[in-house]
């Protein structure tokens, strides 16, 4: 039987784009900065950053801590991890507000994915865009560990299917604004495409690429 999946329907349009924003991350380099002098220029970003993201993909939700380092003009580079939470192509969701409790229908497995992935953000426009309000491409590898635990009954024998684990390699590319508030503090906002392959179904399927859109909030110290 053929895995079942969902489908994002510009997922070709999204990796081409990506691909772009690939070779732009590499060759970019900001003109504008030959007009101004030394003192003119604003400068970039030297704190270190540290917070919480939050991100809705096209198969659940995620939450996560990162933390990155200045360590050359305009990029940042860092940590991040990860939790996952994905629901099933065909679960459907509901709040009962008599009981005040949530269930769902449709639902068989519950599976959790678990990222630490290596990160690079670089941010663009040093001189031309205040550092309140600063575009920014980022990308990130990393291993992915993967685990599933089915509900009972799920199968055709009316028997629970066997847990699921495995692990996996990861990357994703992702294009966003930083909006700093005050001096101290700065929040983020992208989208971004992740490749997770893994060997083996973790639930519904193997391939549980995604796109995602996520806000992170930071501090800056």
């Amino acid at each position: 039987m053929a895995e079942s999946r969902t489908f994002f329907p510009y997922r070709k349009l999204v990796l081409q784009q990506i691909f772009t924003l690939i070779v732009l991350f590499f060759i970019y380099h900001p003109v504008a900065a030959q007009n101004y002098s030394e003192e003119e220029e604003t400068p970039y970003d030297t704190k270190r950053q540290v917070g919480l993201g939050f991100a809705m993909t096209e198969t659940g939700t995620s939450f996560g801590l990162f933390i990155g380092w200045p360590l050359i003009p305009d990029y940042h580079f860092g940590f991040a991890f990860d939790a996952f939470l994905l629901r099933d192509s065909k679960e459907l969701e509901f709040y009962d507000p008599y009981y005040g409790i949530p269930y769902s229908i449709n639902k068989q497995n519950n599976v959790y994915l678990f990222d630490l992935m290596m990160s690079v953000k670089r941010r663009f426009f040093r001189v031309d865009i205040s550092d309140d309000f600063r575009p920014f491409l980022s990308f990130a590898v990393g291993p992915v560990y993967g685990m599933n635990y089915p509900e009972a009954n799920t199968n055709y024998s009316g028997y629970k299917k066997k847990n699921e684990f495995g692990w996996t390699f990861s990357g994703c590319v992702g294009a966003g604004i930083d909006f700093g508030v005050k001096s101290n503090r700065l929040i983020s906002l992208r989208g971004q495409y992740r490749i997770i392959p893994f060997t083996e179904k973790i639930g519904e399927r193997s391939d549980h690429s995604m796109f995602e859109i996520r806000i992170e909030v930071a501090q800056r110290f």
